[in-house]
Parts: structure tokens; sequence; C-alpha cells
């Protein structure tokens, strides 16, 4: 009797009260579906290491606005190594999860072949081409590559250069890219305007003495080319020395300047 009642027990284990097997048990589901987050994220036109930052978005949870920015770095990380006009878009498929279909453009990889200023004026061709290179040489340079936004960086460099060297009303425009099949050409318009002369050197407020050795240590006579670094430096020396405030005061007229440096008694 007690063998009959256990082999009953067993076979309502195993049989349901409707006479069917029962349904085996699942294991519980670690990462349930959600459309909120990515799943997988397939990239065409390039190879993955390319766009690296976009394919580890896989997993994460599908926020667009980071997805757009992280699009505009990889952009911008594809234009610095040569394709200049390469382009990314993401399509987005909802399943279970968000899957991410990432279009890369690449287009062609382009090279400096020449960079010419537009202008007559006389500051040294090779100093320009030296700061606007970027990148020990590789960037921006004849031969490398061109990044847009690195050389309008670049050409606000330039053009406080031209300021310190006596073109005081230098303006230098946007530069102009004309691309062939796999090469470039860029054309930098300047407007230098009038270069400026030093018309006079004064030192005030102090001893005799002490207003000689300010100027001793300026070191610009008058005649000379307008020299904002030089005229920098000298005022810095003057301050070690000396000890004291040295401040400058510039008087603007036409085509030549006064300095004027205050010193206290």
């Amino acid at each position: 009797m007690r063998l009959g009642l256990m082999a009953y027990v067993i076979w309502l284990g195993v049989i349901s009260c409707g006479g069917s097997p029962a349904t085996p048990a699942r294991p519980a589901i670690t990462t349930p579906c959600s459309v909120m987050r990515v799943g997988k994220v397939e990239v065409t036109g390039a190879p993955k290491p390319q766009v690296a930052a976009l394919a580890v978005l896989e997993g994460t949870i599908d926020d667009r606005a980071r997805t757009d920015r992280i699009v505009a770095v990889a952009t911008e990380r594809l234009r610095a190594l040569g394709y200049a006009r390469a382009a990314i878009a993401v399509t987005r498929t909802p399943g279970c999860f968000t899957d991410l279909a990432v279009a890369v453009a690449l287009g062609p990889k382009f090279k400096i072949a020449t960079i010419d200023f537009a202008t007559a004026d006389q500051f040294p061709t090779r100093d320009r081409l030296a700061v606007i290179e970027d990148a020990l040489g590789t960037v921006n340079t004849v031969g490398g590559i061109y990044v847009e936004y690195r050389l309008a960086r670049a050409l606000t460099r330039l053009q406080e250069r031209y300021r310190d060297a006596g073109w005081l009303d230098a303006k230098i425009a946007p530069p102009i890219a004309r691309y062939g099949d796999a090469s470039i050409a860029i054309t930098i318009p300047i407007t230098p305007g009038p270069r400026f002369k030093i018309s006079a050197v004064r030192a005030r407020g102090a001893g005799a003495k002490v207003r000689a050795a300010v100027l001793d240590e300026i070191r610009i006579e008058p005649g000379s080319w307008y020299d904002g670094l030089a005229i920098r430096n000298g005022i810095e020396r003057a301050r070690r020395k000396l000890d004291r405030r040295v401040e400058l005061r510039t008087i603007v007229s036409h085509d030549a300047i006064e300095l004027e440096l205050e010193t206290d008694p």
C-alpha cells in the first residue's frame, strides 16, 4: 500500500491535472528585452576600429544626444586622418533591443598640394607656414592632411603675430580649399593694412637713472618697426631688474606709434 501511494505521488509530479506533461522550468532571463538599450552595432563602409567609440555602444542605454556627439567626434577623427569629406549616418532598428546601423562614407583621402597666402606684405612666408603647421608636421602642411578647424585656430594665432609685427589692422579671412582627385590647394587671403613704426619711446614717473635703465631694457629705437613681443619682453626684463612697476601706454596716429613707459617714482 505504501509503495502504491509513492508511485501515485510521483505520477502526479509528472502528469498535470489535465493529463499532459508538466512544463519544464526555464532559467530566469538576466537581461530582459528593452528598446531603451542598444543591441548590436553594425558598421559598414569602414573598419570598426576607425569608429571605435560607436562600436562600444553595444549594451548601453540608447541616448540619442550622446550618440550624436560621438558621431561628431568620430567624423572629425576621420577627417583628421585625411578623409576630408567623411560622413557618418546612424539608423535605429527597434526589436528586442535597438540595433544601430552605422554607415560610414569615407570618401577619398586627401593631401595638401599647395598652401598660398594671398597678400603682398613682407611677413616671412616660412614663419607663416610654421604658425599654421600642426601635429609635428603632419597636419596643415604641404604633403600633410587638411584639418579645417585646426587651421582656423592657427590663423587666429597668425593674425596676432601680424599685429605684433606692426600690422595692427591685419585681418585674415577663412581659407579657401580647392579639391582635386586626391589633393587640396589652399589659399589664405590676408589684408595686412599699413605697417606701423615706432615714432618715440619715453619713460616717465621715476628719476633719470631709473628711466634710463627702463629704456635700456626695452631696446626699441624710434624709427624701427613696432614689435609687440620684443616690447613685452623688455618690460618684463625692466620689472625684474628694477623691482618696480612698469606699465606701457601706446599712442597710435596714422602709421606711427608712440610708447610711454610709466614707472613708480
